[in-house]
């Protein structure tokens, strides 16, 4: 099963381009890390950022799993072979866990780099998605970071979470020191770079067009990583997108705007998912 699996996810190659994941090539399946919740309705798969993680979803996956298979998946940024952490090879990761765990067709809600990984596996594989949800994506233009000091420490990460933010209260002294301790382990920031440069260089302007999946883009009025100018874009790119915006919102809408930001993932998918959702 495992073989067929991975002939699967070497098909989707050539659309993808140069990509080379170490996990492949090997034929070596990936290990992979979740957070399940929700009993009934259509199967989601929730993909953070590049400074993200599981917990990303701690306040919004309890609400989503009210009405849908809530499944959070963890990128392995810092622990995966350099060839492993591109926008592209994500997305192979990503694919390779949907089809292991029949997990397809599902609505994919990715934030900032996980939203562009999702527009990847959708371009590479566009049978195992339903409905696109898109929050704060990277893919055509962002305030990246590329080129990280030397050293990142305490005032790199206030500076990067301020302009994540809008609401001070959420730059929390736990969130700031679990950063500054994965960017004093400098294989940690090599991986990181690797992944926002490969994110940097993949822009998906010219592609946008052929995303013929429901999508909604739900984005932080206040975003300064990727502004309210991206999200029209990727709206006017996108055909059959849904543009949703939240004021005194940064980068992350699904933490600071839990409730706002499940209520409208739920409208837009009792409009929009082949699956159908369980009664209110």
């Amino acid at each position: 099963m495992a073989k067929n699996i991975f002939q699967f996810v070497k098909d989707t190659l050539p659309k993808l381009g140069s990509v080379d994941p170490l996990w492949l090539k090997r034929e070596q399946e990936p290990e992979f890390k979740t957070v399940e919740m929700g009993q009934e309705g259509p199967e989601m798969v929730l993909l953070h950022g590049l400074f993200g993680a599981l917990s990303n979803w701690d306040s919004v996956q309890p609400l989503m799993g009210q009405y849908s298979k809530a499944l959070a998946l963890s990128f392995p940024l810092l622990t995966a072979h350099r060839s492993e952490v591109k926008v592209k090879s994500l997305a192979l990761y990503t694919e390779y866990f949907l089809r292991t765990r029949k997990v397809h067709p599902t609505t994919l809600c990715g934030n900032s780099l996980g939203g562009h990984v999702a527009l990847r596996l959708y371009l590479g594989a566009p049978e195992l998605v339903d409905c696109l949800i898109l929050t704060a994506t990277s893919g055509l233009y962002e305030h990246s970071v590329d080129s990280l000091p030397v050293r990142p420490g305490r005032e790199f990460v206030l500076e990067h979470m301020a302009k994540v933010f809008s609401k001070p209260e959420f730059i929390t002294e736990e969130a700031v020191s679990e950063i500054v301790t994965i960017l004093n382990d400098r294989s940690n920031v090599l991986n990181l770079i690797h992944a926002a440069r490969s994110a940097k260089k993949d822009n998906l302007k010219d592609v946008l067009c052929q995303v013929k999946a429901p999508t909604l883009l739900l984005w932080g009025e206040d975003d300064q990583v990727t502004t309210m100018e991206v999200a029209e874009m990727f709206h006017k790119l996108i055909p059959n997108s849904t543009l949703v915006s939240i004021k005194n919102c940064g980068h992350a809408p699904m933490i600071e705007h839990p409730e706002w930001f499940s209520e409208e993932v739920e409208k837009f998918l009792r409009k929009h998912s082949r699956h159908p959702l369980p009664a209110k």
